[in-house]
């Protein structure tokens, strides 16, 4: 293509001798370079200096209007060709780098994994069995006190039936850490705390939504027991529209004891509220406590869209710039190339036929044509088939278009100059049609007919027999391109598959890291904290209700000194830099990390720079949304305070190499797009 521009530069006798071709080869190293090395604006830029000299180089010279347009739009033209090449190199690097990286801290995984299954089982252990010992202890105490006999037989009914309950709820830690809820539950669970008014005014809510409303409400009432005894206790759960509302409050008391918290459960509430897209907020209230959740979009029946696909869904605002950024952007330099070279080179007169010498009519819809040949490059990842056929049929039309004298004659010579873009979506077919031979074996045989018929239209005799024997000519680069592409294909299957494979593996052992983990803490909560709830039980039965006490007093610090311990966050390792390790960063930070849409593989150049973004630019309690659109990944991070530093230039560099996206909204938030196609293999 270089050599186009050079024999077209060198023909309006601009510059003489070898100062030409070495000028044009400079300027397109320079031009590689750049896209290679620099972000999408600086190249773009770039690639717009180097079209505007081009032009004020061939006005210079003298050159008529019409051959300055020509020499502009073939420079537009092999600049985007050279900036394709040079912006795919770049995303190859990043993509080499992301797999590097992410094989590196591999060995990693397991150990974040167990580390975060700890976190989680820490968090399920409050909630599942802290509030019922809660219970037991408040009641046994007060009977004690009191001696009444009644109050005495109650609480050693009670102490019977909750520790058996929290037996229970220990043991099903080891199936389930986040059981379903419902609505019934969250009724069994207000009428379990008899000081409690509890009022229910709705009536379908998500499951997201009920066992969020279940955590808030058994925390709400659990800690009005410990700290509020004797008081006033309201809860409620409603809805307003199709927000959840959830209230507990008490009008003050004291403490039922020394002892009984472990002052975590708000915070890790908050988060997971938070995590889900609401509000959560725990503090004093006309000199009593109170605990409120709002959750939108969780009460009331589901839009039929959220209904279909099980879940709510983050909603991203359609941006049609986006399309043309990540591998994209390299389809769209291919229509200007494939639209400009052949436009370019047939306004430069060459002593051949002149194809634009007809009116302004037929020159308009030759271009138009030019531009609809071009236009099926777009698709030439998604569909690739039907973009080699929708190019086809342009030709086709564009040959009606020529015999009814719509068209300038002579049609062939502009052939010649787009035709490479037949093949490589004959390439692209082979490659990445679904069902490879058996789908992309007619596209190479169409190209050849299609590109026969062409060349025989041009004045030729005996059309049938110049339409076979140009046919023929023109299936042995068609089929020739189709080999390649198989070949391609073949081997992006096998890069792909192995890959997989890896990563399987490595969620593999994650998974049982996890496991295992889970598995431990079980084993020594059997035989420490349950063991107590066993004998508070046994002690419930035989009706000795100091001891009673005594042991749901110990198994309730086994508890908390266990969950304090398993949410001490390490310091003396960093996560690894996958999406699994962003959840460790927000926990780390006290942030809410909210995960929305279908959650699919990710390419590793993807999981590192979402990783390394969010690790640069966290800070305490600032909100993450990890939202898997079907083009990619939306990573958000903020609102972020006021004077936070901005985002360093070389994250800046990582993310555009990874053909993502960066933007700053209004609010501070820093909103990433990363595409889900794989840079390395989307060429």
């Amino acid at each position: 293509m270089g050599m186009m521009v050079i024999g077209a530069v060198a023909h309006l006798g601009v510059m003489g001798g070898l100062a030409v071709p070495a000028l044009v080869v400079a300027v397109s190293a320079l031009l590689f370079a750049v896209a290679r090395a620099r972000t999408l604006g600086v190249s773009l830029s770039a690639m717009a200096v180097v079209t505007a000299v081009a032009v004020l180089l061939v006005a210079w010279g003298g050159a008529p209007a019409r051959v300055t347009a020509a020499g502009g739009v073939l420079a537009l033209g092999v600049g985007a060709g050279i900036w394709t090449a040079g912006r795919a190199r770049r995303r190859r690097a990043a993509a080499r780098l992301g797999r590097r990286e992410l094989l590196r801290h591999a060995a990693a995984v397991p150990r974040d994994a167990a580390r975060a299954e700890r976190a989680r089982f820490a968090t399920e252990l409050h909630d599942v069995a802290g509030h019922r010992l809660t219970g037991v202890v408040v009641t046994a105490g007060a009977a004690l006190r009191l001696d009444a006999p009644d109050l005495r037989a109650a609480a050693l009914r009670h102490a019977a039936e909750a520790g058996r309950a929290a037996l229970a709820e220990l043991d099903a830690l080891g199936a389930s850490l986040d059981p379903a809820r419902t609505l019934h539950e969250l009724d069994a669970l207000a009428a379990a705390f008899a000081q409690a008014g509890y009022r229910r005014g709705v009536r379908v809510v998500t499951r997201e939504g009920a066992a969020l409303a279940y955590r808030v409400l058994r925390e709400g009432l659990t800690n009005a027991a410990r700290y509020a005894a004797g008081a006033t206790v309201r809860a409620r759960v409603d809805a307003d529209g199709d927000v959840l509302l959830v209230e507990v409050r008490d009008s003050g008391g004291t403490a039922a004891g020394d002892g009984l918290g472990a002052g975590t459960g708000l915070d890790a509430l908050r988060r997971s509220v938070a995590e889900a897209g609401g509000r959560f907020d725990a503090g004093p209230h006309e000199g009593g406590w109170l605990v409120r959740m709002s959750l939108p979009g969780a009460a009331g029946e589901p839009p039929v869209r959220a209904r279909a696909a099980g879940r709510r869904t983050h909603t991203v605002a359609p941006r049609v710039w986006l399309r043309l950024r990540g591998p994209a952007s390299a389809d769209a330099a291919l229509v200007v190339l494939a639209f400009a070279l052949p436009l370019g080179a047939c306004l430069i007169p060459a002593g051949g036929p002149d194809v634009f010498r007809g009116s302004a009519v037929a020159d308009a819809l030759l271009a138009g044509v030019l531009a609809a040949h071009a236009a099926p490059l777009v698709w030439r990842r998604s569909a690739p088939c039907a973009a080699a056929m929708a190019a086809c049929a342009v030709v086709l039309a564009w040959l009606l278009c020529e015999h009814y004298g719509w068209t300038p004659s002579h049609g062939t010579d502009v052939l010649l100059w787009c035709w490479w873009a037949d093949l490589l979506l004959v390439h692209a077919a082979a490659s990445r049609a679904r069902r490879r031979v058996a789908g992309s074996w007619p596209v190479p045989l169409v190209v050849a007919a299609v590109a026969g018929a062409a060349l025989a239209a041009d004045g030729v005799a005996h059309r049938f027999t110049a339409w076979a024997v140009f046919t023929a000519a023109a299936l042995v680069p068609a089929l020739v391109c189709w080999a390649f592409g198989l070949r391609a294909g073949r081997r992006r299957r096998a890069g792909s598959d192995a890959w997989t494979a890896l990563h399987r593996a490595v969620d593999d052992h994650a998974a049982a890291a996890a496991n295992e983990e889970r598995a431990r803490l079980l084993r020594g909560l059997r035989g420490t904290a349950c063991a107590h709830v066993r004998a508070a039980v046994s002690a419930a039965e035989r009706e000795d209700l100091q001891d009673v006490l005594t042991r749901s007093r110990a198994a309730m610090l086994v508890m908390q000194d266990l969950v304090t311990e398993l949410r001490a966050a390490p310091a003396d390792d960093d996560p690894p830099p996958t999406l699994a390790g962003i959840r460790t960063l927000a926990t780390r930070h006290r942030a809410a990390l909210r995960v929305t849409g279908p959650v699919r593989p990710l390419p590793a150049s993807a999981e590192v720079i979402a990783y390394r973004t969010v690790e640069a630019l966290i800070e305490d309690e600032t909100p993450i949304g990890l939202h898997h659109v079907p083009d990619g990944l939306d990573l958000t991070i903020g609102p972020r305070r006021p004077g936070a530093p901005g985002v360093p230039r070389p994250l800046r560099d990582r993310i555009d190499a990874g053909g993502g996206t960066l933007s700053i909204t209004a609010d501070g938030t820093v909103r990433v797009w990363l595409p889900q196609t794989d840079p390395a293999r989307s060429a």
